[in-house]
């Protein structure tokens, strides 16, 4: 016996809570929390790299984005002072053309994020360079935030809406609710077909 009651009464309670038979109800639905949980993990089957143009939440497969990174300059190329191309930036020592794709899309410049909130702002890293990789080809562009890579289930992936933008509905494949965001699903294929014909 320790000189320490305390000690030994909430020595006995432990030893009475490890030495008590598991009630089959509470293990029944615990069990059954672990497998829900599994499932909707092994659900998560594609990876979106997610980020902001303008007021609009788009997507684009995570496995195409090279690199994120601080903002730096561009340098502007003769004659082509507006439009889809920006200029030439220097990533790592290599220049690198970087567009504007929020030109490819129309999206307005007007317009800002009517979904971002204070609460969800601490996930959100702001205005980034994003390298894109794609068919031996590097691009690169600005967005306004990031919010990164995230898996998701290719099932909750609903249909673009009638009230999104022509030129936007042109290259999305679909929408994503994600956390009080709807992400427009860009097609990276489509995207770069356009690129490239505009670049010509």
């Amino acid at each position: 016996m320790t000189d320490h009651p305390a000690i030994d009464a909430s020595a006995s309670a432990v030893a009475q809570l490890l030495g008590r038979a598991p009630d089959s109800d509470a293990l029944s639905r615990a069990t059954g929390e672990v497998a829900t949980q599994a499932d909707d993990l092994r659900a998560l089957t594609r990876s979106l790299f997610v980020f902001r143009l303008r007021g609009e939440w788009l997507g684009l497969p995570a496995a195409i984005v090279d690199e994120v990174l601080e903002p730096r300059p561009i340098h502007s190329l003769p004659h082509r002072r507006e439009g889809l191309v920006r200029g030439l930036v220097n990533v790592r020592g290599q220049l690198t053309v970087c567009v504007a794709l929020e030109s490819l899309l129309q999206i307005d410049a007007a317009r800002t994020d009517p979904e971002r909130s204070a609460a969800g702002a601490a996930s959100v890293l702001g205005r980034r360079l994003v390298v894109l990789s794609m068919q031996d080809q590097r691009l690169a562009f600005e967005s306004d935030e990031v919010h990164g890579a995230h898996r998701y289930d290719p099932a909750l992936v609903g249909e673009v809406p009638g009230t999104v933008a022509l030129a936007s509905a042109a290259f999305s494949t679909g929408v994503l609710a994600m956390q009080a965001r709807s992400v427009g699903l860009l097609d990276d294929g489509l995207m770069l077909s356009a690129i490239n014909r505009r670049l010509g």
